[in-house]
């Protein structure tokens, strides 16, 4: 029975992304499917079916007319740029398409979830907790989960109380409560890399004014951001110290110490968004809030453990300074309630059982036979480049040879069954940069193989 619940939950959210990416492509006209037929068409229960729905209809993407049926909302209500659909695509209502090598996706195959142990965690969940884990939780998070993260992460140099964390629903959700816990009638500008995370760039754009920064191999030139400050207020920095999506980059550890003396000097907050630091392939690296001073913080901490479990946990946490958890406590409430009390009570387990840092290491081990397999297939390939070689993280910047355009490039990968990432998804401009992103972790090293073969041969034959 257990098992079957988690399943649905991950099934319901591939399936709303997949209808979503239906409607905003308009393969579907103003008439939308009956509940009856999305059941049928998706083989799912009719339980699902009518969540997705809900969730499509709060989104502002249908609407119900009654007696009649649902219908799609006009394009004016919810227009996506075209660039943004590749992203979206590499999220797939079937997990294992195996006409498909992906590169695209940044969460690991479900082959390597923790099933049997987060199944075993869940019954022992549920029987000694029983049913109060199933109703809302402390809006700012399980106290006993606050508790044991609060001691983990000072394996990574936070020192920091359970008081000053917040669990939320996901990366997303916490830079949502973030923007909205300083939200007020002047206006903000945030500073970020160029080229950054979609996600976030989709976030701010209807939230701040932005102003970008172009990543070198260490991070920013932080001579010229001075000069910026000098001239503009800068309220907020949002950045991937370590391991970046796209690029892959890892800022050093001077410019790290030299960027919050920065935030001191002119009164911004840092917000650090550490997806991958524990997936190091070389050298351990540390988070810029292991260098945050306490009682004068200036870094806003956020991690997500839904890429070492399983993205169907969602669950993530924020460490905020203590002026301002309290609000964004009233603001995490206004928005979601955030993950399950009984998936917090799990990721609790798995890391008191010392099962988080096991499956960690195991992670790490076949990560890191995939990395070595890619870098070594990638330098027999002409007219492409590796942008920077990153020393952990989930991801590689490419950079095609002048006369080769991404777009078209993009497309016929994809056609050939390549999924990866064109590189203009990734800048705030939207430029065209003869560059892709390429995640290698999702495939597996005979897929791999096959993949850069594919890449090789379309490059010859361009």
């Amino acid at each position: 029975m257990i098992e079957k619940i988690q399943k649905n939950k991950i099934l319901y959210l591939k399936l709303y992304e997949i209808l979503k990416l239906e409607i905003i492509k308009k393969m579907i006209n103003s008439k939308y499917y009956s509940i009856r037929q999305v059941v049928i068409k998706y083989d799912t229960n009719i339980n699902t079916a009518l969540k997705v729905f809900k969730m499509l209809e709060n989104d502002g993407y249908i609407y119900l007319k009654k007696g009649v049926g649902y219908f799609i909302k006009e394009k004016s209500n919810f227009y996506v740029e075209k660039e943004i659909l590749p992203i979206m695509e590499s999220f797939h209502f079937r997990d294992n398409d195996i006409e498909k090598i992906n590169f695209s996706n940044g969460s690991p195959s479900s082959e390597y979830f923790p099933f049997e142990i987060y199944k075993k965690l869940i019954e022992r969940a549920l029987k000694n907790y029983g049913a109060s884990l199933l109703g809302y939780q402390d809006i700012q998070g399980l106290y006993s989960l606050r508790k044991t993260l609060a001691d983990n992460l000072e394996k990574k140099g936070l020192f920091v109380k359970k008081e000053d964390i917040m669990i939320t629903a996901g990366t997303q959700q916490s830079l949502s409560i973030i923007l909205n816990t300083f939200r007020d009638s002047s206006p903000k500008t945030i500073a970020i890399s160029n080229p950054t995370y979609p996600n976030a760039l989709n976030l701010f754009k209807n939230m701040l004014k932005i102003k970008t920064f172009d990543l070198k191999k260490d991070g920013w030139d932080l001579i010229k951001f001075e000069e910026e400050l000098r001239k503009e207020r800068i309220h907020f920095v949002y950045i991937m110290t370590n391991f970046q999506n796209p690029t892959g980059i890892s800022w050093s550890l001077e410019k790290k110490k030299k960027l919050l003396i920065l935030g001191h000097k002119y009164n911004f907050y840092i917000i650090e968004d550490d997806c991958f630091s524990e997936f190091y392939y070389t050298k351990k690296v540390e988070p810029i809030k292991a260098l945050d001073q306490l009682g004068k913080e200036k870094v806003i901490y956020i991690k997500t453990y839904s890429k070492i479990l399983a993205p169907g946990i969602g669950i993530a946490a924020i460490i905020m300074p203590p002026t301002i958890m309290k609000k964004a406590i009233l603001v995490k409430y206004t928005l979601d309630h955030g993950p399950s009390g009984l998936n917090q009570k799990v990721l609790e387990y798995f890391i008191c059982d010392k099962y988080f840092d096991k499956h960690l290491k195991k992670l790490n081990k076949i990560f890191k036979a995939k990395y070595h397999k890619i870098f070594e297939l990638l330098s027999t390939i002409q007219h492409i480049s590796i942008v920077n070689k990153p020393k952990g993280g989930f991801f590689i910047w490419l950079q095609l040879d002048e006369g080769i355009d991404e777009e078209i490039f993009y497309k016929k990968c994809k056609k050939n069954g390549v999924s990866l990432l064109p590189g203009n998804i990734f800048y705030s401009d939207r430029r065209n940069s003869g560059k892709l992103r390429l995640s290698f972790i999702h495939p597996t090293l005979e897929k791999i193989e096959e993949a850069v073969k594919i890449i090789d041969n379309i490059l010859k034959n361009y």
